[in-house]
């Protein structure tokens, strides 16, 4: 059908904006597009929902809520022509494309006010979005239809994180029937954000009967600029048809359009793109080609290349060590370190262990660079920390005998393979962990890398930030970790890692609460408070406990000096059991009048009267 009626009731929905939403109450304007809609919707949900819209738009209903579905129904008719690509009058919307698509599949079943904000995120700039963003995906919110388009718009968000983000999950999530959406409107003369569109593509796959879709590929891939002629490229590898223009645009002059050649051929891994890609590697692209293997590692191109990283690293090497020298042999070695980032094979697992085990047969390892050491014989520790072998385990701690920088690789090793007990055993109470009595500076030195393998264990990155809430549960605790840890580390005053390994029954726990009663004593600021009190909450103490200390940290408060009252004790306070609502009114009141800043003031009163009225409605019950 035409747009014109998409364009029809995008006019009245502006008509209604400016004289406003009370007039939509039985407008016999929206009533005549109303039926139209319906008609269409017997045969894509997406009108059928449109109609729905408009029909509750029209029908009686409260002055907030009519403005909410005027806002409703526009945000979903702006994402069908926004979708369609076709919002200009004239243009073509039919009703096939709109069942064909596959975004009818999509929900419309959240309300404005739920994607409002996250509309707003992707259509402004400042600092917070990014969050909102990352909540609402989480949360299922992109898989609201009116959402997509600000999906496609976030590639080219001038937030980079965010764009990212868009890249690797958002867009990602809706599966290759929006590979049509992402190349229709592409600008192959464009930048980065025609660069991300293409990364989603390769991500996604083209269907090989979509003749239009590789026809945009391809003419991307000729005419573009030299990144979007790299990233289209990079698409065809699962295409055979373009293998001879692969080859042909490995060899081109600029090095972008090589680099996307060559991630295509590592996909493609025929003989003939083998060869080619072998040979790149062992010349002037050996980097660009690493990067292509490590992308798609393939049996057949690992089983050429790991013969010949051993032979590297065997070659006895003669004449001057002075930093030019080093210089060019780590150039030779760089390439293998980084094809084989994300390959296994039993060939480089033998390797692994032998350079691990044997270090002098390799000579060329000694006439590296400290750091350029350090990243061949972590990578192939990290290989073999994940292999879960009794051979590997005793490489491993051989070698985190010699050096303490690789006591995380056997410390994983070790848990995977021995007894919490035993873990223990060997890091803390006896032989090489005797750091109770540290007092040399290499033992000193072993001493804090385990706590910092520690900290990695139990505390995790997400996102771009160590989310601090991201623990063990306290059965996983009770099964993975001997609960003499907790004595260790509060001996060792380390309240982050004593927070992540309390767990209710522990021995240690007559222990914990004299050392958090200390922690209040000496510290206030909100960063001990959050331990402090995840401590106590995992510790399994008492509510008595829990509220006496709590009260006893809003105390040692210095009132006089603080800007506000930070968002988790108002919430530890505010989820105080009824019974203990009134006393900590009452210890609270007196404290809030030293403060010199009202604001503090007014919202520690507005918490305090919340405790009051908790307080008496719990009497008037009782």
């Amino acid at each position: 059908m035409s747009t014109t009626l998409l364009q029809e009731l995008q006019g009245e929905l502006r008509r209604l904006y400016i004289a406003g939403s009370d007039l939509a109450a039985d407008d016999f304007r929206l009533n005549r597009v109303q039926p139209k809609l319906a008609q269409l919707g017997e045969r894509a949900p997406v009108f059928k929902k449109l109609a729905e819209g408009v029909a509750a738009l029209t029908g009686p209903s409260e002055a907030e809520a009519r403005a909410a579905r005027l806002q409703d129904v526009s945000l979903l008719l702006n994402s069908v022509l926004s979708t369609q690509g076709a919002t200009a009058a004239g243009s073509d919307l039919s009703n096939n494309q709109t069942e064909d698509s596959g975004l009818t599949g999509l929900t419309t079943v959240h309300s404005y006010r739920q994607l409002a904000e996250v509309q707003n995120a992707l259509s402004t700039s400042g600092g917070g979005r990014y969050e909102i963003v990352l909540e609402a995906y989480r949360h299922g919110l992109f898989r609201d239809l009116r959402l997509f388009p600000f999906a496609m718009k976030a590639l080219g968000d001038p937030y980079a994180e965010l764009a990212d983000y868009a890249v690797r999950h958002i867009l990602p999530s809706y599966g290759p029937v929006i590979v049509p959406y992402l190349l229709a409107d592409m600008n192959i003369q464009g930048g980065r954000e025609e660069e991300r569109r293409l990364e989603v593509v390769r991500k996604l796959g083209v269907d090989s009967d979509d003749q239009k879709s590789l026809n945009l590929l391809v003419k991307a891939a000729e005419e573009g600029s030299d990144k979007v002629r790299a990233a289209a490229i990079a698409c065809l590898g699962l295409h055979p048809d373009f293998e001879d223009k692969l080859i042909e645009w490995s060899l081109d002059k600029k090095k972008p359009v090589r680099e996307g050649a060559l991630a295509a051929l590592a996909v493609r891994n025929s003989e003939t793109a083998r060869d080619r890609l072998y040979e790149a590697f062992i010349g002037k692209d050996a980097l660009p080609a690493a990067q292509a293997i490590e992308a798609s590692p393939k049996e057949e191109m690992l089983e050429r290349l790991i013969p010949l990283y051993e032979e590297r690293l065997s070659q006895e090497i003669f004449g001057d060590n002075d930093q030019k020298s080093k210089d060019k042999l780590w150039k030779t070695i760089e390439p293998f370190t980084v094809a084989f980032r994300q390959a296994r094979h039993p060939e480089l697992e033998r390797l692994f262990l032998d350079l691990i085990s044997n270090e002098s047969k390799y000579p060329a390892i000694g006439r590296l660079d400290f750091s350029e050491n350090l990243r061949v014989m972590s990578q192939a520790a990290k290989y073999l920390e994940n292999t879960n072998t009794e051979e590997a385990l005793a490489a491993l701690q051989g070698l985190e005998e010699r050096d303490v920088a690789y006591l995380p690789y056997a410390f994983h090793a070790t848990k995977r393979l021995r007894t919490p007990a035993d873990v223990y055993e060997r890091y803390v109470a006896s032989g090489l962990g005797r750091l109770r009595e540290a007092v040399s500076k290499k033992a000193q030195a072993r001493q804090n890398k385990l706590i910092e393998t520690l900290r990695e264990e139990v505390y995790a990155f997400e996102g771009y930030v160590r989310n601090r809430s991201t623990r063990l549960s306290s059965d996983q605790i009770a099964a993975q970790w001997d609960p003499r840890w907790l004595e260790w580390l509060i001996d060792r005053d380390d309240l982050q890692l004593v927070a992540a390994l309390a767990a209710p029954n522990n021995p240690g726990n007559p222990k914990l609460l004299k050392y958090l009663e200390r922690q209040i004593e000496k510290a206030n600021n909100n960063y001990y408070g959050y331990y402090i009190f995840l401590a106590l909450d995992e510790g399994g103490f008492d509510e008595e406990t829990k509220y006496e200390l709590l009260m006893r940290w809003m105390e040692k408060k210095d009132w006089k000096k603080i800007y506000s009252i930070y968002h988790d004790e108002t919430q530890l306070l505010l989820k105080l059991p009824d019974r203990f609502a009134g006393e900590a009114a009452d210890r609270l009141e007196p404290l809030i009048q030293e403060t010199r800043f009202e604001s503090v003031k007014e919202e520690a009163q507005e918490i305090i009267d919340t405790l009051r009225r908790r307080a008496a409605s719990a009497e008037s019950n009782s």
